[in-house]
């Protein structure tokens, strides 16, 4: 009862201090769009809220997600306001009368019963009678924060051709080898392909502390930058390595060549064709075990140990990262 009764007052509050506030300053009621999930799943929304505020004319847009996340409504030319509560759902059945739209993105792939048939972006837009593209969408850097990542970069003796990596951590069924990663840094190394500069947190929003040390050979910027400056570092990469995760949502809707890693999960679900032309799959039998009926899910743990991921080779993905780099 007492948790019924904080998020109640959690709406409330929203109510309160944003959506309010905004009917009485512009006589419109706002929109909202929701998707308090992770990184890739709030960027892949963004065609299908751009498409859908055409239907407001003149409102005042807010977008619910992860403090965390707050950055990319705003590099994604969506919207400025953002909430951050987990109980937005309240605000959108119980004040419905006070907003101009409540639109909350799920997908297919949200439903563990059930098994995607297109790309998330796509499945998103959907849902509203959207026809999209499957093509990411842009985000864009402030100016003053990419010139602070260019002198980050200087000092830190990055001078060259920069290939930026993303180990996690993530789902362990996600994550590739720490062996293999080292593997990669010392073969981009030897022949001065590119300096590699590793990034990210050692914290997990769902999983908590994952291994701090960097990987050996490489240019260790883990635990140092913001998301938002996290996205102008690599907007100014020539290559981005990763497993699937956000910022390999964010390498692609920067432009920059991206190199993905999967096992458990299948791109064909994430990414246009065009942006998984680089991406490397494991062959194993039960590859993409995320999208099948029923789902072999991490949750419950990886009955061959987890043997997609260990089994991607390294020179695979050298092969695949030099091809990236020679498309920038």
């Amino acid at each position: 009862m007492i948790a019924l009764i904080k998020r109640q007052m959690e709406a409330l509050g929203i109510v309160l201090g944003v959506v309010l506030p905004i009917l009485v300053r512009t006589g419109r009621r706002p929109v909202i769009f929701a998707k308090y999930s992770g990184i890739g799943d709030i960027i892949c929304t963004f065609p299908a809220a751009l498409e859908l505020k055409k239907r407001h004319p003149g409102a005042t847009f807010i977008y619910n997600c992860h403090a965390e996340y707050a950055c990319l409504p705003r590099l994604g030319g969506v919207t400025e306001t953002v909430t951050t509560s987990q109980n937005i759902g309240l605000v959108g059945y119980w004040y419905r009368f006070l907003l101009g739209g409540y639109y909350l993105f799920a997908s297919d792939d949200d439903d563990p019963t059930s098994t995607p048939k297109e790309v998330y972006i796509k499945d998103f837009g959907r849902v509203f009678g959207l026809s999209l593209s499957d093509e990411h969408p842009p985000l864009k850097s402030e100016r003053a924060t990419v010139e602070r990542m260019k002198s980050l970069l200087k000092k830190k003796g990055v001078n060259g051709p920069m290939a930026v990596i993303h180990t996690g951590p993530s789902w362990p069924v996600r994550e590739w080898p720490r062996e293999s990663w080292a593997g990669l840094a010392e073969d981009l190394a030897r022949d001065g392909s590119a300096q590699v500069v590793q990034i990210g947190t050692s914290n997990h929003l769902v999983m908590g502390e994952g291994d701090k040390a960097p990987i050996p050979g490489t240019v260790s910027l883990m635990n140092e930058l913001t998301l938002e400056e996290s996205v102008a570092l690599i907007s100014l990469a020539q290559l981005f390595v990763g497993i699937d995760s956000g910022l390999l949502h964010i390498a692609v809707s920067t432009g920059v060549p991206a190199m993905g890693l999967w096992g458990a999960t299948s791109p064909q679900f994430r990414f246009s064709e065009r942006n998984r032309r680089f991406f490397v799959v494991s062959r194993v039998e039960c590859q993409g075990c995320h999208h099948r009926s029923p789902r072999l899910h991490w949750v419950t743990g990886c009955p061959y140990d987890i043997k997609c991921m260990k089994t991607i080779a390294v020179d695979e993905v050298a092969r695949a990262s030099r091809a990236g780099l020679g498309a920038s």
